[in-house]
């Protein structure tokens, strides 16, 4: 029972999906410019978040977008966000920082390694291929492959939010499961 409940999650939420920094919208495609977001939660108990850095891939262009309560920069090869006196991420909550990016290359996927700082001096770096077993995952967005050709397309904010259809499906599966672990003990 418990390694049909594990293969459910992993099957609903997909590596990409346990990257503490993440990116949104997850998909997009070659070509296309658009703003993206980076959703940082803070799951720490004992210390603030006070510092992103996220660093481009090769080929990728960016603009960095306003975020009131930090200050935004560049950096060698990224971006960094420095909260402004105690506009820090609290412990249980989430920042969104935007990005303009593109055009996108014609590559299949984009990694976007960050770093991110504590109040307390810890540094935790998600940098780590994004893979199932990877403790630490980098961020990843999905291009699809294969190059839009002619297009300014831009990407929507709304394409990135969470996929509630699936959630939601989950959910139902989950209480069914549930329901028929419950009606066989009842037999028994």
């Amino acid at each position: 029972m418990r390694l049909a409940l594990a293969l459910v999650f992993l099957a609903l939420f997909p590596a990409s999906a346990l990257a503490h920094v993440t990116i949104l919208p997850e998909t997009s495609r070659p070509g296309q410019t658009g703003d993206f977001t980076f959703r940082t939660p803070n799951e720490r108990e004992d210390s603030a978040t006070v510092r992103l850095e996220v660093y481009l891939p090769a080929g990728v262009s960016a603009e960095i977008l306003s975020h009131d309560g930090w200050t935004a920069g560049r950096i060698a090869g990224g971006v960094r966000w420095t909260a402004d006196g105690e506009n820090s991420i609290k412990p249980g909550r989430t920042e969104d920082f935007k990005l303009a990016l593109g055009p996108l290359p014609d590559q299949p996927r984009l990694i976007f390694k960050a770093l991110q700082y504590y109040a307390d001096g810890q540094v935790v770096r998600w940098i780590q291929e994004p893979t199932a077993d990877a403790e630490r995952p980098a961020a990843v967005l999905d291009l699809g492959g294969g190059a839009v050709v002619g297009t300014d397309a831009t990407v929507d904010d709304q394409t990135g939010g969470p996929p509630w259809a699936l959630i939601v499906a989950g959910a139902i599966l989950l209480l069914i499961v549930g329901l028929l672990v419950a009606l066989r003990r009842v037999r028994l």
